[in-house]
């Protein structure tokens, strides 16, 4: 039974809980207690859109501004494939499963890279591995250009 009277919130359930859980509930109850609740039908709203409406094309708006960073603007407006540009994304946003981000998830992994004895990090093995760097220096003999990128903000410039 859930009840709200004049701002208290009184709940009343079919099972005791443990000390640890009962704890937590607590805490949940006052941390909800220092927000002021509307009587009223709730609604959702989307941030992006025009009058709080969600369009496919908010999306791609807000995904392309620069208030995302300027780097997005090229990763969603480019002419590549789908797969290509989410893969981007997850590089600028460091959310590739490196070990280095496997490990931060509590994964049993050993840290050191797969072709090298350093440790593995999206910036390691995308550009300073010397397996990375070979497979650059290809790609830079292959397509006539000088330099070869050190690091994600390098391949915008």
């Amino acid at each position: 039974m859930f009840q709200v009277k004049s701002g208290e919130i009184q709940l009343s359930l079919t099972r005791w809980l443990v000390d640890n859980l009962k704890s937590d509930w607590d805490n949940v109850l006052v941390d909800v207690s220092q927000y002021h609740f509307k009587h009223g039908e709730d609604f959702v709203k989307w941030k992006f859109g025009n009058k709080g409406s969600f369009s496919v094309q908010s999306v791609c708006n807000a995904m392309t501004t620069n208030q995302n960073g300027p780097m997005f603007k090229n990763i969603w407006k480019g002419k590549n494939p789908a797969k290509i540009k989410i893969f981007m994304w997850l590089v600028h946003n460091n959310a590739i499963l490196t070990k280095d981000n496997l490990l931060r998830r509590l994964w049993k992994v050993s840290p050191t890279c797969c072709f090298c004895d350093q440790d593995e990090c999206m910036h390691h093995l995308l550009f300073c591995c010397a397996n990375a760097e070979v497979i650059w220096a290809t790609f830079a003999i292959c397509l006539g250009a000088n330099d070869i990128p050190a690091s994600p903000e390098k391949c915008w410039s």
